[in-house]
């Protein structure tokens, strides 16, 4: 008589037991990640804040080291950011205005040699013209307005609790630091260890990443020169402003600058400024963006698309600009926890016999 084991075999167990735990680990991941996305108004902008009070906070304390008090020096430092965010973004603003007519033409002329290239392959835009006016007829540019006010809305707030928090994380750095160090679950130096890792990291790949914008923008600008095209210094400033975006950001640049020049001076000027952007976008800066950070951070380029495709996909924007910080401090932080537990175990006294 064959006997039945009620519970069933070991191995089958053994792989219920884990399904089971899977799901539980994947319920909540998705309970978290539902529960962030409610609260992203609040924690973009404390994100965004606490990576620039990373940055920054070194001049808050170059500022309170000459008698300075720290919430003023906090304040300078804030109102210095301001000024600069302000002034780099009236500047961009200004120079595509003063050009405006010549950005709408030139726009407008490679808008048009895309429509004649499109005929001449027998793709029809006509349909979506059509589909354009049902939308519009049918009352959803309403709806798109209100959600673009709503957007504007929600933008002006996170803006105004990012600058608050950022205020506070410059002030009140230290005192934050030692907090979070001191209840991280670790001795007190070694929390201090962790944050001081991620803090280098963080700095340095958005310093690597400025430097190196900084060049291809200036080759993108040259380019333009070269060619006689015009808006020059605006595609330059364009470019570097949109660095700070991954990938989305040189997909911007990039047709910017190829569209004006396909207005402005043909289709071989554009294939030109074509292969420029990508050369100098896609392995110039992806050369030099690993050549600066690569001694500190360890961080190869594949690791750094990678991370970004996954940050994008789980936080947006925010998540695609700090993925390869986020993954260059997770490195930096194992890094440190595994020389740190292996010198204590080296200088931990044995344990004695009997």
């Amino acid at each position: 008589m064959i006997k039945i084991d009620p519970n069933g075999p070991n191995w089958l167990q053994r792989v219920g037991v884990s399904a089971w735990l899977l799901l539980g680990v994947i319920g909540l991941v998705v309970v978290l990640y539902f529960g962030l996305a409610q609260i992203s108004g609040l924690l973009i902008p404390l994100t965004v804040s606490v990576v620039i009070g990373m940055i920054f906070y070194p001049l808050v304390d170059r500022l309170h080291g000459i008698g300075l008090p720290r919430s003023l020096a906090a304040a300078v430092i804030l109102l210095l950011l301001v000024l600069i965010t302000v002034a780099s973004v009236g500047l961009a603003v200004k120079g595509v205005f003063d050009q405006g007519k010549t950005i709408v033409d030139q726009l407008t002329q490679g808008w048009a040699v895309i429509q004649e290239w499109l005929a001449e392959q027998g793709i029809d835009l006509a349909s979506l013209e059509s589909l354009w006016s049902s939308i519009s007829d049918s009352g959803a540019g309403g709806s798109i307005a209100r959600a673009g006010f709503s957007s504007v809305a929600a933008f002006l707030v996170g803006l105004f609790v990012g600058i608050f928090l950022l205020y506070y994380m410059l002030k009140d750095w230290q005192l934050i630091r030692d907090w979070v160090a001191g209840n991280m679950g670790v001795p007190v130096e070694l929390g201090s260890d962790l944050l001081q890792d991620a803090t280098k990291s963080i700095r340095s790949y958005f310093a690597g990443l400025a430097i190196s914008s900084i060049p291809v923008s200036i080759v993108i600008g040259l380019a333009m020169v070269v060619l006689d095209l015009p808006l020059a210094f605006t595609v330059a400033l364009v470019t570097f402003v949109t660095s700070f975006i991954p990938y989305l950001g040189a997909i911007l640049s990039g047709a910017f600058a190829v569209l004006v020049a396909l207005g402005s001076g043909g289709v071989d000027d554009a294939l030109i400024m074509l292969v420029v952007v990508l050369i100098t976008q896609n392995v110039v800066q992806t050369l030099l963006l690993t050549k600066v950070t690569s001694d500190k951070l360890s961080l190869h380029p594949i690791v750094n698309l990678g991370s970004t495709i996954v940050g994008a996909t789980i936080a947006g924007l925010v998540g695609a600009t700090l993925s390869a910080p986020i993954v260059a401090t997770v490195l930096a932080i194992r890094k440190r926890l595994l020389n740190y537990y292996a010198q204590q175990q080296v200088i931990s006294p044995p344990e004695p016999e009997g």
